[in-house]
């Protein structure tokens, strides 16, 4: 196993370092400070790896970047934040990031995250968020789903039954091209890109 730290800031990366020491974690490490060394980093490495990423690195700009990266190495994933928007960690998650841990939490948090998540599990922010940040989030979901149209909803209440497309047309009397359809417009009123992030959406309300 090898651990990749990605962090414009020398200090902030060392600080990591040292909670993995004294948290008994003793692997080969790395530091980067912007996304193309990491992406030549990554290239480099034979085996298992955990990427710890702050959310804020030079260069990366989408999420779904991390992603590949998880899907093409089979890497391990903890963004670090110091931005505790529920939203930001919310697409972290639903864009295949094992954990985040905000940067203003305390130091045991990032060593238990770091075990776990090296464990094969995962970590949800620890810190507190206020119950307005929560319904905030689950009002904007809520004003979403009253965008879709009668059929929708029921093509909708299907995909939460785990049903997939041609189940779905069968059960509907429909082609497995309208249910398609359906299923992109929906994807796009409630501004999720697939279809494991419309599940996992619909389980913070």
């Amino acid at each position: 196993m090898k651990i990749i730290i990605a962090d414009s800031s020398p200090l902030y990366a060392l600080g990591v370092e040292l909670v993995m020491g004294k948290s008994g974690i003793t692997v080969v490490s790395q530091t980067v400070g912007c996304f193309d060394s990491l992406q030549r980093a990554v290239e480099g490495v034979q085996g298992a790896m955990m990427i710890i990423v702050d959310a804020r690195l030079p260069g990366l700009v989408e999420l779904e970047a991390l992603a590949r990266f998880k899907q093409n190495n089979n890497a391990r994933l903890l963004m670090l934040t110091d931005d505790t928007d529920v939203a930001l960690m919310r697409r972290a998650r639903m864009s295949g990031v094992d954990g985040v841990v905000a940067k203003t939490a305390p130091l045991s948090e990032l060593g238990e995250a770091l075990r776990e998540i090296l464990a094969g599990g995962t970590w949800r922010f620890n810190e507190k968020v206020s119950l307005d940040q929560w319904g905030a989030q689950k009002t904007r979901l809520g004003y979403a789903l009253c965008r879709l149209s009668n059929q929708e909803n029921k093509v909708l209440s299907l995909v939460k039954c785990g049903l997939r497309n041609k189940q779905i047309a069968d059960k509907m009397s429909l082609t497995e091209h309208t249910v398609k359809t359906h299923m992109s417009s929906i994807l796009r009123k409630l501004e999720v890109e697939n279809r494991t992030q419309l599940v996992v959406a619909l389980q913070q309300i």
